[in-house]
């Protein structure tokens, strides 16, 4: 896949598959089956079920830095519902990777994301999340939403001067636990916080 998109310019195949797109970012069956993942209902603050497509693009996103799937998710996120109720002065920002993950992967994939989506609702993008680096660093997979709640006391703290209203988004939600900390590290701070994530994991 890699060699294919060193070849072929964006548009021209298939992020997910390598198909060709017809001038997309993804080829037609692609695109249907990433719309049978969409997640439907007014409580749900995630878009798609972490599965098939949807998962393949997070993972395009994460692992091969394949910024494009990030257009594709934040394109594809029901943004123009989410903008309805956020103010005019809101502040797009994400969940913050730790610095030496960051420097392994060559990106901090939440940050492209949360471009991706400032770009959609032209609102600005800014890191407003501070991650303590004195946590080891460690996955939280397989763990239980209360373990990796304890496992994040004291992750994360708020930067100064915050805007009024912030929009936090990030790529995938498992247990919450993550988003949890980050939305009350945010709130503690006398802000509105709205958050939103691409998928989700059943």
């Amino acid at each position: 896949m890699n060699l294919l998109r060193a070849i072929y310019p964006e548009r021209v195949i298939c992020v997910v598959c390598g198909r060709p797109s017809q001038g997309e970012f993804l080829c037609p069956k692609c695109t249907e089956e990433l719309e049978k993942l969409r997640l439907e209902g007014e409580k749900e603050h995630a878009s798609y079920r972490y599965e098939g497509v949807a998962k393949k693009l997070v993972h395009r996103l994460k692992f091969d830095n394949v910024t494009a799937a990030a257009t594709v998710l934040a394109r594809a996120m029901g943004l123009d519902a989410v903008k309805m109720h956020l103010s005019p002065e809101t502040v797009v920002t994400w969940v913050t990777m730790p610095e030496k993950r960051r420097r392994i992967r060559g990106i901090d994939h939440g940050q492209v994301l949360a471009r991706a989506v400032g770009l959609r609702l032209g609102l600005p993008v800014k890191r407003l999340l501070i991650r303590s680096e004195k946590h080891p660093l460690r996955t939280q997979r397989g763990s239980s939403k209360e373990r990796r709640l304890r496992n994040l006391i004291g992750m994360f703290t708020a930067e100064e001067n915050l805007p009024k209203d912030i929009l936090l988004v990030d790529d995938v939600t498992t247990t919450g636990a993550t988003m949890e900390t980050c939305c009350g590290a945010l709130r503690r701070a006398g802000v509105r916080v709205t958050h939103l994530t691409a998928t989700k994991v059943d």
